[in-house]
C-alpha cells in the first residue's frame, strides 16, 4: 500500500504478522513494534495507520518529503 510515497506491507514472520516498509531492493523494515496474529488483523492496522497519517498529513499542508521528515 502506498502511503505518501512509502510503501507499506503487512509481512509474516515466524511470531506473527507486522507492518514493514518495502523499499525498491526488497529490503523490510519494521515500522510498528505490534505483532499480530493473523494478515486480517495486520491489514486492519495498517488501514488504520494510513487514515491517521492521511489526517496529519492533510493538518500540516506539507509536501509527503517533508511530511517525512517531520514525522519519522
Amino acid at each position: 500500500m502506498d502511503i505518501l510515497g512509502r510503501g507499506l506491507v503487512t509481512e509474516q514472520m515466524p511470531d506473527g504478522w507486522v507492518i514493514c516498509e518495502k523499499y525498491l531492493d526488497g529490503v523490510l523494515n519494521i515500522v510498528v513494534d505490534d505483532v499480530f496474529s493473523s494478515e486480517k488483523a495486520a491489514n486492519r492496522k495498517l488501514q488504520s495507520l494510513m487514515v491517521s497519517l492521511l489526517n496529519k498529513y492533510q493538518q500540516l499542508n506539507a509536501k509527503a518529503e517533508k511530511y517525512w521528515q517531520i514525522n519519522h
